[in-house]
């Protein structure tokens, strides 16, 4: 039985993270570094991501665009997320985005990881709770890979209803219409 009241892929929140910088604050940009995480368009040193509102809105189907478009705003107005246009065309109005994990790392007190840097344990730290020999500390980022390429592994086993063949041009944008695997 799945931990899941439905079988649908969860949106992650950081409840420390939404207290700091707001709710919906922290869904938009927990879903922005998941892409960025997977993102190969490196410009300037950073790996950044490119949606439209309604693309975004697709992924967060319980809020409208102009509200996406407000949480975007104030998370740029915090200096958190990074925005700007890398288009060929300077007519394609399509927004990139980025999140500053500099700015992210004061404000949390040095909690998160670029999207490159692997968590690695300090030398003094174990794997395995000394108080405890049958608790063992999670790795969450290491859990949530191994939970993605499973979760790819999967959707590429199966087969595609004919209404939903259009997920390969998707592939090379900054950014895809689902959300985090469970």
């Amino acid at each position: 039985m799945s931990k899941l009241l439905i079988n649908e892929n969860p949106v992650m929140i950081i409840p420390s993270l939404a207290v700091k910088i707001g709710l919906n604050e922290a869904v938009i940009l927990q879903q922005i570094h998941y892409w960025v995480h997977s993102s190969r368009h490196v410009i300037e040193g950073r790996k950044w991501i490119y949606n439209t509102y309604k693309d975004w809105q697709e992924q967060l189907p319980f809020w409208s665009e102009s509200t996406i478009k407000r949480t975007i705003h104030s998370l740029e107005k915090q200096g958190l997320l990074l925005s700007g246009n890398w288009n060929r065309s300077k007519m394609d109005k399509t927004k990139w985005y980025t999140i500053d994990y500099q700015r992210l790392e004061e404000l949390t007190e040095g909690e998160p990881m670029t999207p490159s840097e692997e968590p690695q344990p300090a030398e003094d730290e174990t794997t395995e709770t000394e108080t405890d020999p049958n608790h063992m500390q999670v790795d969450l980022y290491e859990l949530l890979d191994d939970n993605i390429d499973e979760y790819i592994q999967q959707q590429q086993a199966t087969p595609t209803p004919a209404s939903n063949t259009n997920t390969s041009s998707r592939e090379n944008t900054g950014c895809r219409s689902h959300l985090l695997p469970e």
